[in-house]
Formats: structure tokens, C-alpha cells, sequence
């Protein structure tokens, strides 16, 4: 992950996708199909991809959106992508599962957890699992957030 991290931070890339799918079997997958070849994604990957968004946040510094996926099929599975880095979240196998009303449900329920835990947005949210970055690009936000209120006075 450091390798493409740094070609991230190197390059200008707008944006990273972390991440999707995996080959690896984990022990706790139950499935009598577990030791079939092929990706494997949704929830059996959770952990591991909330894992993987977390190191890339902290090894770009925060300074890269990232899209978080997998695993995502409630409003908390959200709001842990997002703690740990994510700038959106991607739903998908949860979509095979429930169809197209889960984004609703979905919303709702991170909407509810967003503002249980006293934030006031998603931005607010994003990398808070990391301290040092997530006091660092707040700041940075309410600076230019209160720039841009003296502008509009002035004008």
C-alpha cells in the first residue's frame, strides 16, 4: 500500500477506490463454497477493507479522497468507512441483496449515528479515527471557512 500511495501522492491522482474485492479466504467465512477460487467481497471483508481505508488515509495524509467499499450494508458499516478515511462509500452487493431501497436505509441510519456522535455532517466525520490529521484538516476547514464569510461582508 505504501507503493501506491506514494504514486498517488506523486502523481496527482484525484482519487482512490479501497477496496473491493479480495482473494484471500478469511477462516471466519462459513460458506460451504470458502475454498472456491474467485474474488470475494461484501461483508466477509468489512473489517479488512475499513482496515485498508484507514492506511491509506494515513499514508496520504488525508490529502486524496478516498471511496470507501466493501462490506457496506448498514449506516454504522458506513460511519466506520468514514471514520477511518473515506470520503463516500460505495454500496453494492447489499443492492443484490436488498435492492435499491437500501441506500435509503442506509442514509437514515448514518444520518442517525452522524448526529448521535455530535457531529453535523459527513466531512465532519471523515478520518476522525485519526487524530492528528483529522484536528489538522478541520482546522484548515473552519480557516477557510471563516475567510470566506469575511469575503461575502465585505462584499
Amino acid at each position: 500500500m505504501v507503493d501506491v500511495a506514494n504514486v498517488v501522492m506523486e502523481t496527482g491522482i484525484d482519487g482512490l477506490i479501497v477496496s473491493n474485492t479480495t482473494n484471500a479466504r478469511p477462516e471466519s467465512l462459513l460458506s460451504q463454497h470458502k475454498h472456491e477460487t474467485g474474488g470475494l467481497s461484501g461483508a466477509p471483508i468489512k473489517d479488512h477493507s475499513t482496515e485498508c481505508i484507514r492506511t491509506m488515509y494515513k499514508l496520504t495524509k488525508g490529502n486524496i479522497p478516498i471511496i470507501g467499499v466493501g462490506g457496506v450494508g448498514s449506516g454504522r458499516d458506513a460511519y466506520d468507512k468514514l471514520k477511518a478515511g473515506a470520503s463516500l462509500v460505495q454500496i453494492y452487493s447489499m443492492m443484490v441483496y436488498e435492492g435499491p431501497g437500501v441506500v435509503s436505509r442506509i442514509r437514515k441510519e448514518l444520518a442517525d449515528i452522524i448526529v448521535e456522535n455530535g457531529y453535523r455532517s459527513v466531512e465532519d466525520v471523515v478520518g476522525a479515527d485519526q487524530e492528528d490529521i483529522y484536528w489538522n484538516r478541520r482546522e484548515e476547514r473552519v480557516r477557510t471557512m471563516m475567510q470566506e464569510r469575511e469575503k461575502k461582508e465585505e462584499e
